[in-house]
């Protein structure tokens, strides 16, 4: 007895798959809007402010609004980029520009969901990359393995992790707020650092965003 409860796992498989489907329905659903924050801090702290709505049925529309805050100087609307009739526009400060979806990887009628890392991982794979789990009502949390993290993230070896962990909450199959803590620290060359990173977002309109407002001058960036 004493030897089975030793060796039980601290990860529940269908827990951990549950939140990685909820991420992929999230990332297909016709509309959504994202309100997020993330904040990267080392020898200094930076907090990124995430504003995004997306239409993606038949013709794929983005917004992305982001606001800068770094050693408490704030930069609001620090970066503007759209995505509307098969064309991006982006707009840093006073700098403007164009181009296609194409180039960064999309269709005119494609969806975001392209950006999802993790569809090209095993079902076992994505549960390997995890040290426990636990559920509570519709909220998840879920611990990661500080090493594998680390490699995902830096290949060349100047991250070290102590501990990383999500919590998705998930309402109706998709997630309704997920965030993410990371702990580690960073030796490259003479630096070296604390880091803490911390992505906190609230999703909702799931299904039912109808229109987004761009900006009237779109075809002068």
């Amino acid at each position: 007895m004493f030897s089975l409860v030793g060796c039980s796992s601290k990860t529940n498989r269908n827990d951990i798959l549950t939140v990685f489907d909820a991420l992929d329905s999230t990332l297909e659903a016709t509309s959504a809007h994202i309100k997020g924050t993330l904040e990267y801090s080392t020898d200094d702290k930076n907090i990124i402010s995430l504003d995004i709505s997306y239409i993606q049925e038949d013709n794929l529309q983005v917004k992305a609004i982001m606001d800068l805050e770094s050693n408490k100087n704030k930069i609001p609307d620090y970066l503007q980029f759209y995505i509307k009739d098969g064309k991006t526009y982006l707009k840093n400060l006073d700098t403007t520009s164009q181009s296609v979806v194409e180039n960064i990887g999309l269709q005119k009628d494609g969806k975001i969901s392209v950006f999802n890392p993790f569809t090209s991982y095993t079902d076992d794979k994505l549960v390997s990359f995890f040290t426990s789990s636990s559920k509570k009502g519709d909220t998840y949390n879920l611990e990661l393995d500080p090493k594998q993290v680390a490699t995902l993230i830096d290949s060349m070896g100047t991250l070290s992790i102590s501990k990383c962990s999500v919590q998705a909450t998930i309402k109706d199959d998709y997630l309704e707020n997920i965030s993410l803590t990371l702990d580690g620290y960073m030796a490259y060359s003479d630096y070296t650092s604390d880091v803490n990173i911390v992505l906190n977002c609230d999703i909702d309109q799931i299904n039912s965003l109808s229109q987004i407002t761009f900006p009237d001058d779109l075809t002068a960036y």
